[in-house]
Formats: C-alpha cells, sequence, structure tokens
C-alpha cells in the first residue's frame, strides 16, 4: 500500500513508457471500445443539412443628395423586423404546407412545428467589408433538397417584405406630413386672417405708418396755420369791404344831405365841377384799392388829390366863401354804383370763403385729433403686432419645414415604390447540401478519442496508484534499505511462449481494430459522411 504522507518521486519518461507497455490493453480495449461507440453514434445520428442564402444589402441607386430616404431605421433593425415576421406563426404555417413538412410526423403538435421551425432558421449579420453589409439566411433539415427550396424560398420572403417594409415606412411618413401639413395650414391660415382682420381694424394706426401719421400730423398743422392766416386775411378784408361798401353808401347819402334842393326829391339843382371830380377821383380810388393796397403810389397819389379836392369841395360849400358864383351843374339822380355791387359780391365771396376756412379748419381739427390718437396708441399696437408676427412666423417656418419633408417624403416613396432605394440583391442562392453538418464526425472522433485515452489513463493512474509492487531493483534498495545481491531469471516454459504469441497477436488484432476506425473516422471526416457510405454501398454492391 503507498504511503500518502510519503512524498512522491517524479515519474521519469522511461517509467511512464514502461507504465503504457504494461498497461497497453487497457488503452487498446478502451480505444476500440470508444471508437466502436463513436462511429455507432455517428452513422445511427440523425443527419442534418444546411443551406445558406447571402443577400447583400444594396444602398439607394438615386444619390442621396437628390433624394433623401425617410427609412432611417438601420440595417439590424429592418433585418430583426423582417424576421420577427418571416417566423411568424402564419407565415411558418405556410411554408410547412407549401412543402410539406412533418408530414411523417402527424401526431406532432403544430406549435411544436413552429417551434422547430424557428430553430432550424438562422438569420446572420455577415461583416461589413469595404462599406457594404450583407447578411446570410440558414435552413437546415433532413432532406438536402427541401432544404435549398426553403432557404431560396425565405430569402425571397425577405426581399419582398423588405420592399414592402421600406415603402410602407415611406407611405406612412408621408401620410403623417400630409396630415400635420394640413394642420398646420389651418393654422396659419387662422393667424393670416386674424392678422389682416387686426391690420384692417388698425388701418392707419400700424406701427409701421408711423412716420407717415407724423409727417400728416405736422402737415395739417402746417395746413391749420396756413388756414388760421386765411382765415384773419379773409377777415381782414371781409372788414375792409364791408368799411368800403359802407363809406360808398354814406358817400352815396352825402349829396342829398348837402344839397339845397328840395330834400323831399333827393335831388340838387347844381353840382360844382370840383364835386363832380371829387366823385370821380374817389370812384377810381374805390376801383384802384381793389387792385392795389393803399401803400401803392397810385393808390397814394389818388388819396392826395381826393384830399384836395374835399378841401376844395368844402370851401364851395361855405356859405361865406367868396367864390359862391362858381357854375353849378343840375344834381342828377346818382347812377347804380358798380363798385358797391361789386364790392357786395365780393363781400358775399369772402363771407362764403370764411366759412369754407371756417369749415375746413374745423375738419383738421377732427383729423389731427384723430392722427394724435393714432400716434399715441402706436406703442400699445407694436406690441399687439409683433405677437401676432411672431406667432404668424413661428408657424410659416413650421408650415414650410413640414412642407419640404412633404416633398421630400412624396420622393422618397416614388422612389421606393420604382424600387430605387435601399435594396437587398441574392449575392449566393442556396445551393443543394452535399455534406450534412450533423452529425458532427469530427466532435464525434474526438470525443471518442478523448473518452477513450481517458477512460484508460484514469484507470491506470489507479491501478499505479494503488499497486504496491517492486518492479525495479532501485525500489527494492530504497524502500526495503537492502542490497541486491543476486537476481533469479524468469522461468521459461513451452506454454509461456505460446501464450506471449498468442498475446501478441491479440493485441495486433485489437491494435488493427482500433487503427481501422481511427482511419475510418478520418475519412468520413475528410470525405463527408454520404459519400463515404456512397462508396461504401458501391463497393460491396449494396
Amino acid at each position: 500500500m503507498v504511503n500518502m504522507l510519503q512524498p512522491q518521486k517524479p515519474i521519469k519518461p522511461e517509467e511512464i513508457l514502461e507504465i503504457i507497455v504494461r498497461r497497453r490493453w487497457l488503452i487498446v480495449l478502451s480505444l476500440c471500445f470508444f471508437l466502436t461507440l463513436g462511429v455507432g453514434l455517428t452513422l445511427k445520428a440523425p443527419k442534418s443539412y444546411q443551406a445558406s442564402t447571402l443577400i447583400l444589402v444594396q444602398q439607394q441607386s438615386v444619390p442621396s443628395e437628390y433624394v433623401r430616404s425617410v427609412v432611417t431605421s438601420s440595417i439590424n433593425q429592418r433585418i430583426n423586423t423582417i424576421s420577427q415576421q418571416i417566423l411568424s406563426r402564419s407565415n411558418l404555417e405556410k411554408i410547412i404546407d407549401q412543402f410539406g413538412l412533418y408530414a411523417d410526423r402527424p401526431d406532432m403538435y403544430l406549435e411544436d412545428k413552429i417551434l422547430e421551425m424557428r430553430k432550424r432558421v438562422n438569420v446572420k449579420i455577415e461583416q461589413a467589408r469595404h462599406g457594404t453589409e450583407s447578411f446570410s439566411i440558414r435552413f437546415s433539415g433532413s432532406d438536402p433538397q427541401r432544404v435549398m427550396r426553403i432557404a431560396n424560398t425565405l430569402a425571397s420572403y425577405f426581399m419582398d417584405e423588405n420592399l414592402k417594409v421600406r415603402e410602407a415606412q415611406a407611405v406612412g411618413t408621408s401620410e403623417f406630413l400630409d396630415f400635420e401639413l394640413e394642420k398646420t395650414r389651418q393654422r396659419l391660415e387662422e393667424l393670416e386672417k386674424k392678422l389682416s382682420e387686426y391690420r384692417a381694424q388698425h388701418l392707419g394706426g400700424l406701427p409701421d405708418e408711423l412716420e407717415t401719421n407724423l409727417r400728416t400730423l405736422d402737415r395739417l398743422q402746417q395746413q391749420m396755420v396756413d388756414k388760421h392766416v386765411i382765415l384773419r386775411e379773409a377777415k381782414t378784408s371781409l372788414a375792409l369791404v364791408e368799411s368800403r361798401i359802407n363809406e360808398i353808401e354814406t358817400r352815396a347819402r352825402q349829396p342829398i344831405q348837402e344839397g339845397s334842393g328840395t330834400p323831399e326829391t333827393g335831388m340838387r339843382d347844381v353840382v360844382t365841377e370840383n364835386q363832380e371830380k371829387l366823385r370821380q377821383a374817389r370812384q377810381e380810388y374805390d376801383r384802384l384799392l381793389t387792385v392795389y393796397t393803399p401803400r401803392h403810389p397810385d393808390v397814394k397819389r389818388l388819396a392826395k388829390t381826393i384830399e384836395n379836392l374835399e378841401q376844395l369841395v368844402a370851401k364851395e360849400n361855405d356859405p361865406d366863401a367868396e367864390n359862391t358864383d362858381l357854375p353849378l351843374k343840375p344834381l342828377v339822380p346818382p347812377p347804380e354804383d358798380p363798385r358797391l355791387k361789386r364790392l357786395k359780391s365780393e363781400r358775399d365771396q369772402l363771407k362764403g370763403e370764411i366759412r369754407s376756412l371756417t369749415m375746413a379748419l374745423d375738419d383738421i381739427e377732427k383729423k389731427m385729433v384723430t392722427y394724435q390718437k393714432r400716434v399715441e396708441e402706436t406703442p400699445r399696437r407694436e406690441m399687439e403686432l409683433q405677437s401676432l408676427n411672431r406667432d404668424y412666423a413661428n408657424i410659416r417656418d413650421i408650415y414650410n419645414s413640414l412642407l419640404n419633408r412633404k416633398l421630400e417624403a412624396e420622393l422618397s416613396v416614388n422612389m421606393e415604390k420604382k424600387q430605387k432605394g435601399e435594396q437587398f440583391r441574392i449575392l449566393d442562392s442556396a445551393k443543394l447540401p452535399e455534406k450534412p453538418v450533423s452529425p458532427d464526425v469530427k466532435k464525434y472522433f474526438f470525443l471518442s478519442m478523448a473518452a477513450g485515452l481517458g477512460l484508460a489513463a484514469g484507470i491506470i493512474f489507479l491501478l499505479e496508484f494503488f499497486d504496491s509492487s517492486l518492479r525495479r531493483d532501485e525500489q527494492i534498495e530504497e524502500e526495503l534499505k537492502l542490497s541486491i545481491l543476486a537476481t533469479i531469471p524468469e522461468l521459461q516454459t513451452s506454454n509461456a511462449t505460446t501464450r506471449k504469441w498468442v498475446e501478441v497477436a491479440a493485441f495486433a488484432l485489437c491494435s488493427l481494430y482500433a487503427a481501422a476506425f481511427f482511419a475510418f473516422f478520418a475519412v468520413l471526416y475528410v470525405k463527408g459522411l454520404d459519400r463515404t457510405l456512397t462508396a461504401i454501398k458501391t463497393m460491396l454492391h449494396i
């Protein structure tokens, strides 16, 4: 028995070789058993084939600078979405019915068939190379022909669903923008109407008309000043005209009052020459006043002449004067004075002008009140108008933005309908699989070898660990502390020699058996399971 507390010595390579030779039967038998078991499992395991289709994600043919796609989801998101649609229950049921899957398993529930179908479909995103993206669709099954057809069918489903998904996203985006655009347009029209009504309601008092209102107010003030000046001059002229009328009427009554004739008839017996000249000079003076001002030289000169004639007439009328013998002209009734008539007409015109000026001044004053009110309310109007303009500008910007996006969405929809957008293109369609992916010959081979060698190594380790036999001379000297004096060789008998050869033959047969299965595994791995079995059947004419 080995002492567990005794330190173990390192095992030398020749000792390991000696143990392998001594325990060779365990190794060979273990390998034979597990290689036989591995080959049997490989041959008996159900075969599964897999077909794969490689699909390239082809970018849109129209440059994105001209038409921007509204489908912004990544390829991973879109493939996951399409995968969910492809692996839906209804779609898988259609595939099962189309290809007659699980026809040999009528007792299998439909839920189990759907679940197994989902496990047999595999969609894998391939690594992008040179900016391109691709993915593969794989389907596995027991029938190679059916597996290939189903893989190609799934690829066509992916391509069709991709077009439908992209078109649906583009149409959905366009419809959403159309709805938002219509709602924004109504809001914009409401603000436009409100702004127009506000401008119409406060026309003339808007902030942009402030300068015009100020200029109009200044102009009205100037007009008022001018009208006041004209009115004052008109009133002055009216007073002067009325004065002249009164003077003429008074003068026309003077001959009657100053004459010595019969006052009842209003006539005078004679009129002196100076009186006649005075009358004519006054008429001329009145005429000149209608044309010139009193400061005019002719008017001044005529006024001087009238003054001299008045003095002469005063002397003639003086009863104490010596020239009472001046010839007198018979007194005639005064004709209707045209100057008086003209002055009265002028007075009427002046009165009418004064009334017009007064009315104009009243109108100007009312206008000034109106414009003054507009100027005073301009800051409040400006604030109200700024608020309306700000809301209108915001809605207008949103409307223009939505309109541009709507046009882009319509272009994108047309692009998707004409299949000019991003598409899936089959690079490698599914081919008929020649080599099954299951059972995995390589895995079975390495598992068989590992199990055979591992079991043999474990048993050998246990046997050697608990084996207390002394097999070498140095063990006797080290463990028993005794010196070897002599050795006795193993006695050789005739039966022992025969048994030795039988043992060698049996070991060779076992080794050949293990080597044959090892070689068979290697052929299965290199040539493939189907080809190897077909070749064996051909050789055996089975």
